[in-house]
């Protein structure tokens, strides 16, 4: 990103003195809009609120935040554990479709422009990339009611933006993605005296939240709407990204990572999900605004944090 950031700096200001209410606050994602807003503009009202204070699938919750009047809305919050949406679709449809349906009402009072981050679980198994031209066929519950949520935004209400995310890895110890799980597991069985791990092959692309905010950010910047892909550069089993993970962290003589079939883990997961999932920052590209960096420096910037270095003293 350093090679755009004289330009993407001028940008920013376009979004400064502007007032940013995000949901969904005690998340990995809300939390890096939350860091770059306050890192890239100036003189900004933002209101990132958790659910004990704004539950978006409750219309009476927005009540109290009235008096925001947000020129942007960053709707990050969803029932995110896949698993558990197949176990209580109800709850599923209430959080991620009805909360949706809330956040568009409370943006037409407010004249809001809504972001919403859309996720890769929208499609299925490819062994193409997927553009944003590609039909999305959610596998899960999870993504039947995000699509729907998207659909719902691009139909009712023209002053938006959807960005589709590749696989997300950020928030250090709130991280409770593949990458957060598996540096937790590994400290665990480091210390334990296990020497092997078996991981999967299921193909994705690792993402840092903190590249997806500021590249999202530089969208709004330049006033962009509709849909855009958005996912690191290069792609990666889980394996390989295991495999780095503990290369990166100085791991290797302490523990081997076997690789397995992904079907066999698959069978332990109540959400279907891809097996290989490739997204094309098509639109991105075309329009000169792909700031997404390799997967892997991102993840080797990701894992220099102290938060690591202690996980495994």
């Amino acid at each position: 990103m350093n090679k755009f950031f004289q330009k993407d700096s001028i940008i920013f200001n376009n979004l400064s003195k502007k007032r940013f209410l995000i949901t969904g606050g005690s998340g990995m994602l809300a939390n890096s809009f939350l860091r770059q807003l306050k890192k890239y503009t100036k003189n900004t009202k933002i209101y990132c609120l958790s659910k004990n204070k704004l539950d978006v699938s409750k219309k009476n919750s927005f009540n109290k935040f009235k008096f925001v009047k947000p020129d942007y809305i960053i709707h990050c919050a969803a029932l995110v554990n896949a698993d558990l949406c197949e176990k209580k679709i109800k709850l599923a449809k209430k959080n991620i479709y009805d909360g949706t349906k809330n956040i568009i009402e409370f943006a037409k009072k407010n004249k809001s422009k809504i972001f919403y981050p859309q996720s890769f679980l929208i499609y299925k198994n490819s062994n193409k990339k997927v553009s944003e031209n590609t039909s999305p066929k959610p596998l899960s519950v999870y993504g039947k009611y995000k699509l729907k949520s998207e659909q719902l935004i691009l139909k009712s209400y023209k002053n938006s933006l959807i960005v589709r995310m590749g696989g997300f890895f950020g928030g250090e110890k709130i991280d409770n993605n593949f990458v957060g799980k598996i540096t937790r597991h590994l400290s665990s069985l480091i210390k334990s005296g296990t020497t092997e791990l078996k991981i999967g092959d299921r193909v994705w692309q690792p993402t840092y939240t903190e590249d997806l905010a500021y590249n999202s950010l530089v969208l709004l910047a330049h006033k962009k709407f509709g849909v855009y892909n958005m996912a690191s550069q290069g792609y990666c089993s889980f394996f390989q990204l295991t495999k780095k993970i503990v290369e990166f962290l100085n791991l290797s003589k302490k523990i081997k990572i076997k690789k397995i079939s992904a079907k066999i883990l698959n069978q332990k997961e109540l959400a279907k999900r891809p097996s290989r999932l490739i997204m094309n920052n098509k639109r991105l590209i075309r329009e000169g605004l792909n700031r997404q960096r390799n997967w892997k420096l991102s993840l080797k910037e990701y894992l220099s944090n102290k938060y690591f270095r202690n996980l495994y003293k």
